[in-house]
């Protein structure tokens, strides 16, 4: 992988951190994630005319693609009522990589490497780690399965969007309807949910709305991008180092407790998402 490319991608899941972390800390997490839509979708409606229509294959995967980035939203939110920024966050990512080497062998027929499988060991010993927390074992199953089921979304749209963009050969284009699409869909749905609260709240933490907005549209374009380069295990793989990020921004910012055990946790899950980018 390009020097390039791992350092774009260190910075995306910097932005991508951050803007969980503000999310983490609004009154409504769905809300907050709709707020961000808004300024998605609003930033592709602009450069719609500026990109090619996908042709009827792509908007298959688009329609689909969709579907998935809206139930990750939807299972990120419901983590979040259950746990603290830097507990949750690397539980519903750390996941993540070991369902992506999952879905490419049955669906791409791509055989894990002795470092990939060398990452799924130190990703569950992380897990585990942090499952052992006082604070993380509270909430019981409902954290672990809203996180496992958050992070089966993570892995289907990362395998789906990189054959997408690939697909219709034009990434930008991909990326610009899929933000489009998405943030139109779920903007729809919180407004069936929240009615008048969404946009009134939207209005007041207008501030909130625009960072959180412009740190997603940035760090999932960076991400597309990489995906569009055929580097879809490592991509991946680098991505998910914005557990280490969450988690600082959690106890550092947020002054959330930390422990032996999280601080473990998060190690573990850290050095296992790297040993991916070594076979990368």
């Amino acid at each position: 992988m390009e020097t390039s490319v791992i350092l774009a991608l260190l910075g995306a899941a910097l932005l991508h951190a951050a803007w969980h972390a503000l999310i983490k800390n609004s009154g409504d997490q769905l809300i907050g994630l709709a707020g961000m839509n808004v300024f998605s979708s609003f930033v592709a409606l602009v450069a719609l005319p500026f990109v090619a229509i996908p042709d009827g294959r792509v908007w298959q995967v688009l329609i689909l693609s969709v579907a998935l980035h809206n139930g990750y939203k939807i299972g990120l939110a419901r983590i979040y009522r259950h746990g603290e920024l830097s507990q949750a966050y690397p539980l519903a990512r750390g996941f993540s990589p070991i369902l992506v080497t999952v879905i490419a062998f049955f669906a791409l027929g791509e055989l894990p490497a002795l470092f990939q499988l060398l990452g799924v060991l130190l990703i569950c010993g992380g897990i585990l780690a942090m499952r052992l927390d006082d604070q993380a074992f509270r909430p019981g199953m409902t954290l672990l399965s809203a996180a496992f089921l958050t992070g089966l979304m993570v892995a289907a749209y990362t395998v789906l969007d990189a054959y997408g963009a690939r697909l219709s050969g034009d990434w930008l284009s991909f990326l610009v309807w899929l933000m489009f699409l998405d943030g139109l869909a779920f903007v729809g749905l919180i407004s069936v949910l929240r009615g008048r609260t969404l946009w009134s709240t939207v209005a007041r933490e207008w501030r909130v709305t625009l960072i959180s907005g412009m740190l997603g549209v940035s760090a999932f374009s960076i991400f597309l991008w990489a995906l569009s380069k055929g580097l879809t295990g490592g991509v991946a793989a680098l991505r998910e180092t914005s557990v280490l990020f969450a988690s600082m921004i959690g106890i550092l910012i947020y002054k959330e407790r930390w422990s032996a055990q999280k601080l473990t946790g998060v190690l573990l899950i850290t050095l296992g998402i790297m040993t991916f980018t070594l076979q990368a």
